[in-house]
């Protein structure tokens, strides 16, 4: 849960972090653009100024009076009748064609600064000379700027790979003390858990020494129910904080899962021909898989005991165990009322059940499929249910290492 809580924090941070970056970045980067146009079209502009524009008209800008070398432009004029002509045209990658249809689409809009990247203008209007309107070219402006955007793209990424460490140490901070009051949480519970074993291994004991004594009792009997439900409690509790702990270590080892699986299966046939539950058993043979044993057969016991506390009388359960594609898999499915898909993922929290409205009958505690959670985690492998076709399915997927 700390990891998961972390990983969203850090998501959330380094995303709204990164795009306010990239848009601080965009945003000089269009300034300096717009910047660079504003320039460009001023320094024209005054060589124009001071060069006469009837001169720059009547020679197209090619007298002497004009430095624009290496600047592509083209000059238009446009009639009172809405006509657009081309005067000098020096873009000898355009068309006057082309050139000619900017201007006609936009003949209202003489500043094209904001349409066209490649291209900006400089409008003048007056009696002497008309509606007159230069295009330039902006790919100095462009070229200007190059080392600025390779500079900004590099301090874009520079900056992502910062923020991402950056939010991952933030989210470890803020989390710190959640992790640590649910640490103090699981420390209560391990040491709750060890000082209620032996209480109830001593009245469990007292129970026997007095049905010795008294024969059988009505009362006892409750009693001694009760005892067992809270020592399968302690013990799923003491399960569940072994299974957080970082710091615990189980013997991986290779063993034959079908003859485990097979080992838990049989006894509890017995369990579901009482209750009159058919069982489909398809174990393949001669499996081996690396991992826990013991946790193994808890996983099917677990999977198992659940799929035969809510199969009603006269329904099937069907278990496959086999290895395809270099993982294992273990599917568990049941007849019985279907879950729905929105208690689907509730099914693996800590303490929840599916059947609240027998809660006080019900043997279930609300840990076994937590406990199965953390088995198939600890194994690195997968577990999640589907509910369809009048079927409870539970899937497991383990990988499969090479034996040891």
């Amino acid at each position: 849960m700390i990891k998961i809580l972390r990983k969203k924090i850090s998501i959330l941070f380094a995303g709204l972090l990164a795009a306010i970056w990239i848009i601080i970045l965009v945003m000089f980067n269009w300034v300096n653009y717009n910047d660079g146009l504003q320039r460009l079209r001023y320094d024209v502009n005054n060589e124009i100024r001071e060069g006469g524009w009837l001169t720059f008209l009547s020679s197209g800008g090619k007298d002497e009076a004009f430095d624009l070398d290496g600047l592509e432009y083209c000059i238009f004029r446009k009639y009172p009748n809405g006509s657009v002509s081309v005067v000098a045209n020096h873009f000898p990658s355009v068309s006057e064609a082309k050139l000619i249809k900017y201007a006609q689409t936009y003949e209202h809009k003489w500043n094209l600064a904001n349409k066209f990247s490649r291209i900006t203008s400089i409008s003048k209007h007056r009696k002497r000379f008309g509606n007159i309107l230069i295009l330039l070219n902006t790919q100095t402006v462009l070229e200007s700027m190059a080392p600025v955007l390779y500079a900004s793209f590099a301090a874009a990424i520079a900056g992502i790979f910062v923020l991402i460490v950056i939010t991952k140490k933030l989210s470890g901070w803020l989390v710190r003390p959640v992790e640590e009051s649910m640490q103090s949480e699981k420390d209560f519970i391990s040491n709750a858990s060890h000082e209620l074993k032996t209480p109830l291994a001593v009245v469990r004991a007292n129970i026997e020494l007095l049905e010795d004594e008294i024969g059988e009792n009505k009362r006892l009997q409750y009693i001694d129910t009760e005892t067992k439900r809270l020592i399968s409690l302690v013990n799923q509790m003491l399960e569940l904080v072994r299974l957080d702990a970082k710091h615990t270590k189980y013997a991986m080892q290779s063993f034959r899962v079908d003859e485990s699986l097979l080992n838990v299966i049989y006894p509890m046939e017995s369990v579901a021909f009482e209750k009159k539950v058919k069982m489909d058993i398809d174990v393949q043979e001669e499996i081996y898989l690396v991992g826990n044993e013991e946790q193994v057969q808890s996983l099917m016991a677990i999977l198992l005991d659940n799929a035969i506390s809510y199969t009603p009388k006269g329904g099937e359960i069907a278990i496959h165990a086999g290895i395809h594609a270099h993982k294992f898999y273990l599917i568990v499915a049941n007849t019985g009322e279907p879950i729905p898909p929105q208690q689907c993922e509730k099914l693996f929290e800590r303490f929840y059940r599916q059947d609240m409205a027998r809660e006080s009958t019900s043997d279930h505690l609300g840990l076994g499929l937590s406990i199965a959670e953390g088995i198939v985690k600890r194994h690195h492998g997968r577990i999640h249910v589907e509910s369809e076709g009048g079927k409870n399915t539970f899937y497991v997927t383990l990988p499969v290492m090479k034996k040891l």
